[in-house]
């Protein structure tokens, strides 16, 4: 949707905050060949020199998006949560909440760019500079969702291999995966680690006695 608006009516940083969410919102509905910087201009509605400004390049641009795509990554994940009446299985929660941010256009759209990232070297060192930014505040989410399963010493190997398990999963259900199978493949997932989980925290409480 383009916006007609003066420049010079709006602060800096709510220029910049307009043009992040165009070039998100281009990311997510035409993809990274729709995404170029005159489709972001026209749809934040700003001038050539406001983007410019901001984003003196393309590749400027989508350095920022994915920090910005990480971030809303990260907040499908709390939403689902604070969402839940209770929270039960902490595990089965976990889970739920990693799926469902797995769902999200935002995260769909960080996968295609790291698709493109395999014959573009700089995006594709842009995007380990953003997720290597990001990385703290993702631990941090992790380690919330995960409670006291975070205290096993298989925690961190789950983890990471969860996250290849969610981005296969989302990949798939893009093009031939029906949901039923895919919260079946969840279900057993979660039941997979379970007990690797909790043989870590017996490990991890031997070694303390």
């Amino acid at each position: 949707m383009n916006r007609t608006r003066s420049d010079a009516a709006e602060s800096p940083p709510a220029i910049r905050d307009r043009l992040l969410d165009a070039a998100v919102e281009c990311l997510i509905e035409l993809g990274v060949a729709g995404t170029s910087t005159l489709a972001v201009q026209h749809r934040a509605g700003v001038s050539r020199g406001a983007l410019l400004h901001h984003f003196p390049s393309r590749e400027v641009l989508l350095a920022a998006s994915v920090s910005e795509l990480i971030r809303r990554n990260e907040h499908a994940v709390r939403s689902f949560v604070e969402a839940l009446p209770s929270r039960g299985d902490r595990l089965k929660v976990a889970m739920g909440a990693l799926a469902f941010a797995a769902r999200q256009p935002a995260y769909l759209a960080e996968l295609e760019l790291w698709a493109v990232a395999r014959t573009d070297s700089a995006l594709r060192q842009t995007l380990i500079a953003a997720e290597r930014l990001a990385k703290r505040e993702i631990d941090r989410v992790h380690y919330q969702l995960f409670g006291d399963w975070a205290k096993s010493d298989s925690y961190a190997e789950i983890v990471a291999l969860t996250q290849h398990f969610m981005r296969g999963l989302a990949i798939s259900e893009n093009v031939r995966l029906s949901p039923k199978r895919r919260d079946e493949l969840i279900a057993s997932w979660t039941e997979a680690i379970r007990p690797i989980l909790e043989r870590g925290l017996t490990t991890r409480s031997a070694s303390k006695a």
